[in-house]
């Protein structure tokens, strides 16, 4: 039964149930069924990341530069925009949908918007028509950032969470590396077949697939008291899993699991609530610098850089293949230690081997070293980034974790925005790019790796309930 809702700190709290739900999922063993689940929300993530998000970076050195459309100082506002305000806004708005009408409509949302929204780039050319579509064109990315590592980790116990949330969102690498390969068969001549290509993977094949597969959270259906419904779904879910079993389902660890329900105003609690206040302010520093660094500000100009050094456009799409195929691998390495390392040791070693490999691309920058060391950074940039998102996710308890996640990786877009926009005059500064690179490193890779790993919280093998009551 729910207790009575109380105020506490400025906060309604609806009421307190014993999580029979959560009790429920976190017993399941790994079967096919949860493979099949994450393995699609994770392609649907990479789909529209790769296709959609900062387009620009790929359409700039191979169709706009070399057809004077834009200038350089053009260009930064544009994936500015695309990777600041467009996530920003896509961010917000889907996680007030996953957080009000469930994770489910959110994630279908965002992919249509994904898909729908790119490919006008095939035909605009006006500076101004740009500036609209990279805001417009990234609402899809933000829905989905906000979306598959609060879901995912809502569907897996916190022995396999590590394990099963890794190992899955490997897939993405392997998504960006068919991705790069179609844009190194159609750049720099068909680029417009490209786009409508990827708007039809989104729309046409993924969108389906999610609306046939994609059951509800049934932890988000409990935490605002819909009971009966999360009966329903966890039924059907259990079913499928105990389909692939061979044992009886072990019984849940009843009284384990206390589940306060979202009341009027409960978002205020990622500031109000001094539990939260602390994670929320070291999370907003840790993506505002890391978007601004390794993984926007990095993207944002590593293609230009490479031709800047004498390679093609067939070069630069096998280089950046080649890295997620390695990436892949750093997914799966990452995976099997599975809960044995804190999350928050992880962060600071990738940023750590980020840093370290521009550092080496700086003083050696021959194209044999920039595509070795930029494929390795890759792999620290990658992992960097799943990894917060994760650590992101299970920082925050069901009732708030999508607004939460908005809050701080939502703000952290405008270090995107802020962080690519200055690249414009900072890629030209300094001798062989000095001020971008001091910029990725320094700030945008050291600083939130320190961060993380001095003021971050321990999660491993903690029942989200635990580790965010």
């Amino acid at each position: 039964m729910a207790d009575t809702g109380v105020v506490q700190d400025g906060f309604v709290q609806a009421g307190v149930v014993q999580g029979d739900i959560a009790a429920r999922i976190d017993r399941l063993p790994m079967t096919r069924v949860q493979w099949n689940l994450f393995i699609l929300v994770e392609i649907t993530w990479g789909f529209i990341i790769f296709d959609t998000d900062g387009i620009g970076a790929r359409l700039y050195p191979f169709v706009w530069r070399p057809n004077h459309i834009i200038t350089v100082q053009q260009y930064a506002v544009i994936q500015a925009l695309q990777v600041g305000l467009g996530v920003l806004l896509g961010v917000y708005l889907m996680s007030w949908v996953a957080d009000r009408y469930g994770r489910r409509p959110a994630i279908l949302l965002a992919t249509l918007l994904g898909g729908i929204c790119i490919w006008p780039f095939a035909y605009v050319t006006d500076f101004w028509g740009m500036v609209f579509l990279s805001v417009l064109s990234t609402l899809g990315v933000g829905g989905i950032v906000a979306t598959h590592s609060v879901y995912l980790s809502e569907m897996i116990s916190p022995v396999l969470r590590n394990k099963a949330l890794l190992a899955s969102q490997g897939v993405t690498a392997l998504v960006a590396v068919s991705v790069n390969l179609m844009a190194f068969v159609l750049f720099p001549v068909q680029w417009q077949l490209f786009l409508w290509i990827s708007a039809g993977i989104e729309v046409v094949i993924l969108l389906p697939l999610l609306y046939w597969k994609l059951p509800e959270s049934p932890r988000w259906l409990e935490a605002h008291g819909r009971h009966a419904e999360a009966g329903r779904v966890m039924a059907t879910y259990e079913a499928q899993v105990q389909a692939r079993c061979a044992e009886p389902l072990p019984a849940p660890a009843v009284g384990m699991h206390p589940v306060t329900l979202a009341g009027k105003g409960a978002w205020r609690e990622i500031f109000l609530n001094p539990q939260y206040r602390g994670r929320t302010l070291v999370l907003i520093a840790c993506w505002l610098l890391g978007y601004g660094g390794l993984i926007y500000g990095v993207g944002a100009f590593t293609a230009v850089y490479m031709v800047d050094h004498g390679a093609s456009a067939h070069y630069v799409f096998l280089t950046i293949a080649g890295g997620y195929a390695l990436l892949f691998v750093g997914f799966q390495v990452n995976a099997r230690f599975g809960e044995r390392f804190e999350r928050r040791d992880v962060l600071c070693f990738s940023g750590v081997l980020f840093a370290a490999c521009w550092t080496v691309i700086y003083f050696y920058p021959t194209l044999p070293v920039i595509t070795v060391f930029l494929s390795i950074g890759r792999v620290g940039g990658g992992l960097w980034l799943f990894n917060l998102y994760n650590y992101t996710a299970v920082a925050y308890p069901t009732r708030i974790r999508s607004t939460a996640f908005a809050w701080t990786d939502g703000l952290g877009h405008l270090g995107a925005w802020a962080g690519v926009t200055l690249l414009g005059p900072l890629y030209v500064w300094g001798p062989d790019h000095l001020g971008w690179l001091l910029w990725i490193i320094l700030p945008g890779a050291l600083l939130p790796a320190l961060l993380i790993r001095v003021f971050g919280i321990k999660q491993n093998r903690a029942t989200l309930e635990h580790v965010s009551p």
